[in-house]
Formats: structure tokens, C-alpha cells, sequence
């Protein structure tokens, strides 16, 4: 080998180096380029799988039961009525619990409601409830589609 070919090696050798040493310190090598497309993978099925959610989310039916309190009345000191409205089905018996709260919201009455089957989904109702304090709000805490025993 001449010494003109080993200096021209040394000088390739050493510029390989110095352009090595640039691409680890500002990312432009073979790996940075392969976690990049990693990285594009990953984001593109996670942007798949948002869009089928949002797609396909919008499908769910829901629950057949609601239920809402449409007024309150505070009669007296142990007294309060509650006038609710629930859509369920027309052939199912549904179940309430209405309930009486104090100023600190603490319970200070409550009643179990049964609702027969009837013609209509929408079953609108009012009840007075028996308290033990005065009470100062009344709400349907739960209301639930009873199972045929058996």
C-alpha cells in the first residue's frame, strides 16, 4: 500500500467516524429511523381503534329503564310528596326507591315502589313519604326492572 492510499484511508476512516459520532449525537442513524416508524405504527392503530370506537359506540341501545323526579313538595314537618316519571317496558313490573333528605342530606325517609305492567312504557306517579325530621328535598334514589321469581 502507497502512503498516499493510507493517508486517504486514515482521512475516510476518520470522516466515517466524525459523520458516525454527528448521527448518535443528532439522531439520523438506521435505529432512529426504525423507532420512527415503530412509532407511526403504534400511532396509526391507536387512531384505528379510536375511530371504530366512535363508529361503532354510537350503536350501544342503552338501558330500556329511566327514570327522572319531576317536583318535590315539603307537606309539613314529617311529610314530603315526590311526583317522578319512569319509561320501562309496558309488560314489566319496575321497581323505585324513593327517598327523603335532610338540610345536611343526610336520609330521613324512604319508600319502595312497585310499578305494575301497564299499556305504556312511560309510568308517571306521585307518593307521599313519612319522615323522621324534617326533610328538605325528595328524590328516586334507584329504580330497577323486577325478575320473575323462578
Amino acid at each position: 500500500m502507497a502512503v498516499g492510499e493510507a493517508e486517504h484511508t486514515e482521512a475516510a476512516s476518520s470522516v466515517a467516524a466524525s459523520e458516525s459520532t454527528l448521527d448518535d449525537r443528532y439522531g439520523r442513524g438506521r435505529a432512529r429511523r426504525v423507532d420512527s416508524r415503530v412509532g407511526w405504527i403504534v400511532a396509526g392503530a391507536a387512531a384505528a381503534l379510536g375511530l371504530v370506537v366512535l363508529l361503532f359506540g354510537g350503536w350501544y341501545q342503552g338501558s330500556d329503564l329511566e327514570y327522572k323526579d319531576l317536583s318535590y313538595s315539603v307537606v309539613d314537618e314529617r311529610t314530603v310528596t315526590i311526583e317522578a316519571q319512569v319509561t320501562a317496558p309496558a309488560d314489566e313490573t319496575t321497581r323505585c326507591i324513593a327517598e327523603a333528605l335532610s338540610e345536611s342530606y343526610a336520609t330521613v325517609g324512604w319508600k319502595v315502589i312497585d310499578l305494575e305492567p301497564g299499556d305504556s312504557r312511560v309510568r308517571r306517579f306521585t307518593t307521599a313519604l313519612v319522615t323522621t325530621a324534617p326533610a328538605t328535598t325528595a328524590t328516586l334514589r334507584e329504580c330497577w326492572i323486577e325478575q320473575p321469581e323462578g
